[in-house]
């Protein structure tokens, strides 16, 4: 009994254009993935830059809850981020409501809410970063 010959291998010229799609693909993703970590690990740590803005005013209960937008323009995180509202109404004196942010990552956003007494469209609300530290 004769044995058949085995296949001979395909030669890269017959292989389907569509397998090297495929691998061209694979190669610009990897690529592009080294790429992005070789910046990321060359590129200097700056330190947290903290900012905090009123996002929207809204009335609960026996006051108002502000809703604060804290931003991290840095690229490290801080955490136990201490923000402090000041209310100041036309008539009487200033009101305080401070709130802690757990954490603030590096280049991202959270949010957190301050409580008032008194509406603060109707007087001046200032937003202080007081200080925040090193996770």
């Amino acid at each position: 009994m004769a044995r058949k010959p085995a296949p001979a291998p395909k030669s890269p010229a017959s292989r389907p254009w569509l397998e090297w799609v495929v691998a061209g693909l694979g190669l610009a993703v990897t690529v592009g993935v080294l790429i992005v970590l070789a910046v990321s690990a060359l590129t200097p740590a700056s330190p947290p830059v903290l900012t905090a803005r009123a996002v929207s005013v809204t009335p609960v209960g026996a006051g108002f809850r502000v809703e604060v937008e804290v931003r991290n323009s840095g690229r490290q995180t801080a955490a136990a981020v201490e923000v402090e509202g000041v209310l100041t109404p036309p008539a009487g004196a200033p009101e305080t409501a401070t709130a802690t942010l757990d954490y603030a990552p590096g280049g991202g956003v959270e949010t957190l809410n301050l409580l008032f007494r008194e509406d603060p469209h109707q007087g001046r609300l200032d937003l202080t970063v007081r200080g925040w530290s090193e996770p």
